[in-house]
This record gives C-alpha cells, sequence and structure tokens, in this order.
C-alpha cells in the first residue's frame, strides 16, 4: 500500500456510522417540503455545522417557482360510490372543483382516442407521458403506482425555471397518482363497462422564497478551484433516505475535510438545493444561471449525492456518470465493495443543471436495490419500495449500507482535492464518440456522411491515450507529501478541465450552453441525433434538401468541438515536455 492509498483509508475510516445517523434523524424530523418550516429548520443546521467547522457559509432566499401539493381525489360516480384519495403531482393543474369525465383504462402496448377523457395508465406521472396524454387532448390522468402507498411525482416538462420558449409547457390538467391496491379496483370496474368519474386536485403553485445554503472550503494549492458537492435538503415527507442521509453524508465528510484541511490542494464548495422535489431541479438551475462563469472557469466536477443507505441497497453495479470520470467512479467502488461496475451514462435528472457548463458529473444513483426476477418490472430501476411516499421514514435506513456508501463519497472527495493531476480520463469519453458516431452513421444509411466527425473522433482518442500516460507519469512523480504547487500538474489539470468544458455541451445538451434542456431524456450528441431521419426522405425532395444543410452544421460542431480538443491536449503536452 503506498502511501497515498494509506492516507485515504485513514481518512475515509474517520466516517463515522453515529454521527451519520445523528445527522439523518435530525434532517427527518419534520417534512420538509420546499419553502416549509421544516426545510427552513433543516438548512439552520447545516449553517450552525458547517460554520463551526470553520466553513465559510452563506444561506440565502432564493424565488423560484415551487408546486405544493394539497389534496387529491378521485370519486367514482358510475357504476359506483366510492371514493379514492391519492396524490396530485408537483404542477398538475389545480382544479379544486374537480372535472367529470369518463375514466379509460390504457394498459401498456395499448392505445385509444383519449380527448376529452381521463386516462388511467400504469407507471409514475413523469413528466413526458404525462405531457404526452395532455397534447393528445386527454382532460386529466390517473397513474397507478407498484406499491401499496401513492406516489409522489412531479409532471413539469420544464427544467427549473420558465422562460417565454417554455412557459407554454406547464401542465394545463389535473393528474392523479394512486396506490397499486386502488388502481386494481379502478381496473376491475373498467373491464365491466364505461366509468365515469370526478377528479379533484388542489395545488398551491406560483412563485416563491426559498433557501439556498451553500459552504466552502478553500484548497491549499489551487484556492480557486473546488468541487461541487451537492444535494437537496427539500424532500416528500419526512425524506429519511430522499434526501436525509444525503444530507447526513455531506456533513459528516465536511467533517473530516476540516480536520485534513492543510491536505487539500482544491476544495470543495457543499450547496443544499431547495427546488429539487416541488421545482423541478430550480435550486440548481437558478445557481447554474446566477454563478455560471465561476462556476465554468473554477468547478473542477459536479459531485451528486442522493438517496444513500436505503435497506437493501447492495448493489452497486453501476456507475452513473459522465464518461470522463467512470474510471474513478469504478475504482471507488471496486475498492470499496469488492463489486465491478459498468458505465450508465448519466441520466438527465437529479439536479444535474450543469452540462451547458461543462461540468462532469460522477455518481446519480450509487447504491441501488438487487436487480428484480426476470419478467417483474420496477418503475424505477434501482429505487427502494418506500422511493418519494410518506413511508420513507428512518426505520428503512441500514447504518452499514450508509456508512459504506459515504466512505465512497468521501473517498472521491479525498481524491478529486487531493491527487497532483486530478483523476479524469478522456478515453471512455473518446469512445463513447466513436460509438455513437458509428451507429448515427450506420442509421443514416447512406443518406448522410458522418465520415469527417468519425475520422476526428479517432485523433482525439489517440490523443487522450496519450494525455492519460502523461497524466498517470506525472501524478506518480509528484511527493504525496507535497502540496507545493507542480507546474506540470496544473497544466495538466486547466487541460482536463477545458476539456470537459469543449465536449461536454456537445455530448450532453440540445440547447445553447447558457440554456437549460427540457426535462426529458437527453441523448449523446443530441443535436445530431435526427440525422437518421435523413434515410426515409426522399433525396431529391424539399425536404430532404433542408434537414441535411441542418446536419451538416451539425456535423460542423461536433467536429470543430474535437479539433479543438485534440488542440488543446496537443498544445498542453508540448509544454508538459517529460
Amino acid at each position: 500500500m503506498t502511501m497515498r492509498e494509506k492516507m485515504e483509508r485513514e481518512v475515509v475510516e474517520e466516517i463515522s456510522s453515529d454521527e451519520l445517523m445523528r445527522h439523518t434523524s435530525s434532517m427527518c424530523a419534520e417534512d420538509r417540503e420546499s419553502g416549509s418550516p421544516g426545510e427552513a429548520k433543516a438548512v439552520r443546521y447545516f449553517k450552525e455545522f458547517m460554520g463551526g467547522l470553520g466553513f465559510e457559509t452563506r444561506v440565502q432566499e432564493i424565488e423560484n417557482l415551487i408546486s405544493l401539493p394539497i389534496k387529491a381525489t378521485l370519486k367514482v360516480l358510475a357504476p359506483q360510490g366510492r371514493e379514492l384519495s391519492g396524490l396530485t403531482p408537483s404542477f398538475s393543474a389545480s382544479c379544486p372543483e374537480g372535472i367529470e369525465a369518463e375514466l379509460i383504462y390504457l394498459p401498456k402496448g395499448r392505445e385509444a382516442d383519449v380527448t376529452g377523457k381521463i386516462v388511467m395508465r400504469e407507471g409514475l406521472a413523469a413528466p413526458l407521458p404525462t405531457y404526452e396524454m395532455e397534447r393528445r387532448g386527454a382532460a386529466g390522468q390517473v397513474w397507478i403506482g407498484w406499491v401499496d402507498l401513492p406516489i409522489n411525482c412531479i409532471v413539469n416538462t420544464i427544467w427549473g425555471h420558465p422562460t417565454p420558449e417554455t412557459v407554454h409547457r406547464l401542465p394545463r390538467t389535473p393528474v392523479i397518482s394512486l396506490s397499486h391496491p386502488d388502481g386494481e379496483y379502478l381496473k376491475s370496474i373498467c373491464a365491466q363497462g364505461p366509468v365515469k368519474i370526478k377528479l379533484v386536485t388542489e395545488l398551491k403553485t406560483g412563485f416563491m422564497k426559498v433557501p439556498l445554503a451553500v459552504a466552502e472550503i478553500k484548497g491549499v494549492t489551487e484556492p480557486d478551484k473546488f468541487v461541487l458537492f451537492n444535494g437537496h435538503v427539500d424532500s416528500w415527507h419526512r425524506g429519511a433516505s430522499d434526501n436525509g442521509t444525503a444530507n447526513a453524508c455531506m456533513l459528516e465528510t465536511a467533517r473530516v475535510l476540516a480536520r485534513h484541511r492543510d491536505r487539500l490542494r482544491r476544495g470543495v464548495r457543499f450547496a443544499w438545493w431547495s427546488g429539487h422535489s416541488q421545482g423541478r431541479y430550480s435550486g440548481s438551475t437558478w445557481y447554474a444561471d446566477h454563478h455560471w462563469i465561476d462556476l465554468h472557469r473554477h468547478a473542477i466536477v459536479h459531485l451528486n449525492v442522493d438517496s444513500l443507505g436505503c435497506q437493501g441497497a447492495t448493489n452497486y453495479s453501476e456507475v452513473e456518470c459522465t464518461a470522463e470520470m467512470y474510471e474513478l467512479g469504478k475504482d471507488l467502488i471496486k475498492q470499496y465493495t469488492g463489486q465491478t461496475a459498468r458505465y450508465h451514462r448519466i441520466g438527465h435528472m437529479g439536479d444535474n443543471s450543469f452540462w451547458g457548463i461543462g461540468l462532469p458529473t460522477l455518481f446519480e444513483l450509487m447504491s441501488r436495490q438487487p436487480p428484480e426476477p426476470e419478467g417483474t418490472e420496477r418503475l424505477v430501476d434501482g429505487a427502494a419500495w418506500f422511493w418519494h411516499t410518506a413511508a420513507d421514514t428512518i426505520d428503512k435506513i441500514d447504518p452499514n449500507i450508509l456508512l459504506n456508501d459515504s466512505r465512497i463519497y468521501m473517498a472521491s472527495l479525498w481524491r478529486l482535492c487531493t491527487q497532483p493531476v486530478l483523476p479524469i480520463n478522456f478515453l471512455p469519453v473518446a469512445d463513447e464518440f466513436e460509438k455513437v458516431l458509428t451507429g448515427l452513421h450506420s442509421k443514416a444509411s447512406g443518406a448522410f456522411d458522418l465520415t469527417p466527425a468519425l475520422e476526428r473522433a479517432a485523433i482525439f482518442r489517440t490523443k487522450a491515450e496519450e494525455l492519460l500516460k502523461v497524466c498517470r507519469k506525472v501524478d506518480a512523480g509528484t511527493p504525496d507529501e507535497s502540496v507545493s504547487p507542480a507546474p506540470e500538474a496544473a497544466a495538466l489539470n486547466r487541460c482536463l478541465m477545458k476539456l470537459s468544458r469543449i465536449l461536454m455541451p456537445i455530448n450532453y445538451s440540445a440547447v445553447d450552453p447558457f440554456d437549460m434542456d427540457l426535462a426529458v431524456p437527453i441523448p449523446p450528441l443530441p443535436r445530431l441525433q435526427p440525422v437518421v431521419q435523413l434515410a426515409a426522405m426522399g433525396p431529391n425532395s424539399h425536404e430532404f434538401r433542408f434537414f441535411e444543410r441542418r446536419m451538416v452544421r451539425e456535423r460542423n460542431r461536433v467536429c470543430y468541438a474535437l479539433e479543438e480538443a485534440t488542440e488543446l491536449i496537443e498544445d498542453t503536452l508540448a509544454k508538459v515536455a517529460l
């Protein structure tokens, strides 16, 4: 074991299970909806604790569009008169007087005319499917969960704060989430004949003041650089695992970091967002909007923490991350769990509001529930049965799993803050570019040529491999006990950060870097994905010619980014002459 590995192990073992559970208990003592007294109490706890460690701590009020569910009921008017209680998702339309309409059940894979009807489906009341049902003319929606409690959700397809271009997407119809037993009852009566229901929803939706808490510890060597370590503080109900345990992890890792602040080359900025659960990531979006330049120039990695320590969460088979962080995440999980984790391209969720800025991201949901038996469906892969329900209480937390999860986060912070050369590897990024471009080129079926982009991706991969070798050599050659500035390491770190700024907006975002994508899935190289549509168009049609020109411009965008990234590596390696 090297001196560096020994030091990391000693620091990681300072994480205390008792402290983690103590913090978790404090976090989930009250409900913590956005803007609630319980959330304000949790934020005060954060400020007092972090300030007591000597961190630069600030809590400010910000204004965001927040949607707080109040009540939701469904009454069967015909053929029977039974009334059911459920939950209405945030941003569902508020209809306190109710709407009456025919209820139709659409099983998975079945379609029908839903105009003017209330549609019932299995699954989460998620943004994209609810938006699609509304677009097709549904008057209201009923979503059936998979457990005995209704599941809290949010149905807004707008990421964070609406703008003039997106405000029309705010939901306009009422939605209710029901438990599995109530859903089974409704399905049974729908099978017998026409069903008419009255759907009542009530919400408080509007601009509200919510807290944003930030605390920072500076590094010794690069005091302007920091890891953005963040999680949401607002929750559904008591939210012990979502997100009380994550809040506890941040506090406990802060305690350990404070004991070793003289060993930190770079710092950590801890941020607690409000408006995650009831504002569609509006807190992190506000922060990205108002600190764009600071984050672009100084943030190293977006390290997100959510839903730790759940009972039964023994599966660490995936690293949810951007590709350049996979090697680090895989190594950490292998070292601290013994499991070998495959790469999982991070999804567009979990306060990933920083893709346009170009911040690489490590972790989203880390410890997961074991896979379901073949043929069994779970609405959210890896989530515990009590996720987003009133049953998310402290008795669902496994202290040992929480301890191990937090140790992995502690090790992540330690490496990111202390290694002379940042543990960021662009070979997986190059592989992802080549794989995606090859797939798109094949699907275009000769209707469009992506060879120029593929050639540049291959050149970039060669240079990324050269960069990795030099990074490892410089990192290994820097004395472990030293935090003195090293010119070669500094040059390589600047290169690694700039590479993310160049490539991430191309690979992860479909909009301008200063804007926010919608709250929908984002595929790799999203602006180039439509190239496959050319294969179905007549090559002599106006449609083809107009569309082809758009794709030429998008190909140029990718080629330019790859050339810029390659040139940056070449210039850096020329300066770091070994």
